[in-house]
């Protein structure tokens, strides 16, 4: 993933765009976007917020292109960021995993950021829908009002992979600073950066493990 170019954020929501007016497989061809534009930072939550954001404005102004089609684009569009933030919630539990092993170097507070904003994650994504429905008009607006509002009563899969493992991580963030020294604030936000680096590093090495995958089936 690393020799991918850098997207800013109007090209992320311009190739949004152009994914799902294009059709397809949208849901797959989102997720590829979704993770290549999480991988280019750090999995925080400023980052994934704008992320987020980009993506789904490009998803709307894409919808409202496909008029006949407005549900099952927004659907299939809604499902591959999905998939990618159950990805990143992967990443993101290996990473903690990893830095929680090393506590006794550093504090509390920058491990339990990166678990704050894992648990979030869930929440970016709905909260991003609501905001970008805002915008939008006529079937658009309630289709994107009706999907986050159905996110919020049944789950995503981003949630149910966020609760499977939020409890482990806890027990292992709260054990692994027992005794560790207490960083200084300064200390506490280059160790969380380091967290989120490496929650974004893992995540495009989960990306990669897939692309292989996918390239072995078709032979």
């Amino acid at each position: 993933m690393s020799d991918v170019q850098k997207l800013t954020l109007d090209e992320i929501k311009a190739a949004a765009e152009r994914l799902v007016k294009a059709g397809g497989n949208v849901r797959e061809t989102l997720r590829e976007l979704t993770v290549q534009a999480l991988t280019q930072g750090e999995l925080a939550e400023r980052e994934i917020r704008e992320v987020l954001a980009a993506i789904t404005e490009g998803v709307k102004l894409g919808a409202e292109q496909r008029a006949s089609e407005v549900k099952n684009a927004l659907g299939d569009a809604l499902h591959g960021m999905d998939d990618a933030l159950t990805h990143a919630a992967e990443a993101m539990q290996l990473a903690i995993k990893e830095a929680a092993s090393d506590a006794r170097e550093f504090g509390n507070s920058d491990l339990q950021q990166s678990l704050n904003d894992l648990k979030m994650l869930e929440e970016m994504l709905l909260e991003t829908l609501s905001r970008a429905a805002e915008g939008a008009q006529g079937l658009v607006k309630q289709e994107l009002l009706s999907m986050a509002e159905h996110g919020r009563r049944i789950g995503t899969d981003t949630g149910t992979r966020v609760r499977a493992v939020a409890d482990d991580l806890g027990n292992r963030v709260r054990g692994a600073v027992q005794g560790a020294a207490t960083a200084g604030k300064q200390a506490a936000r280059m160790v969380g950066a380091r967290v989120a680096h490496m929650s974004s590093r893992k995540l495009g090495e989960i990306a990669d493990r897939l692309a292989q995958k996918a390239e072995q089936l078709k032979h």
